[in-house]
């Protein structure tokens, strides 16, 4: 049975590092905040708007899970905005993230889609 181990990593200027390999996020990135707001607008209609400045929502870091070899398999941005008071923010997270083209872009997973907020 293989190891699967989970790890997180900062994200800056859309990308991360891994292993001295730097991963490109942005098309992740674009796609998640899209889902995020979308769905934060629906689920929390009355509240979202006075709660939080959307124009916050940006990505902090990844969870990345990789397998005995080291080898990423699938990650997930979490994500930060901030309240409108100033008072702090919360956490939301995009969907699962495959790892394609030797490793160096996330595409979006076939069979997950986890859009929390």
């Amino acid at each position: 049975m293989a190891t699967i181990k989970k790890e997180e990593y900062t994200i800056k200027n859309n990308e991360f590092e891994y292993l001295g390999k730097h991963y490109d996020c942005q098309f992740a990135i674009k796609r998640d905040i899209k889902m995020i707001l979308q769905e934060a607008e629906i689920s929390h209609k009355d509240t979202f708007g006075k709660l939080y400045d959307k124009n916050t929502l940006r990505p902090d870091k990844i969870r990345i899970f990789v397998d005995g070899d080291n080898t990423p398999i699938y990650g997930i941005i979490i994500y930060l905005i901030d309240y409108k008071d100033g008072n702090g923010s919360r956490y939301a997270c995009g969907g699962y993230y495959r790892f394609e083209f030797d490793n160096s872009i996330l595409l979006p997973h076939m069979y997950q889609e986890s859009i929390c907020w």
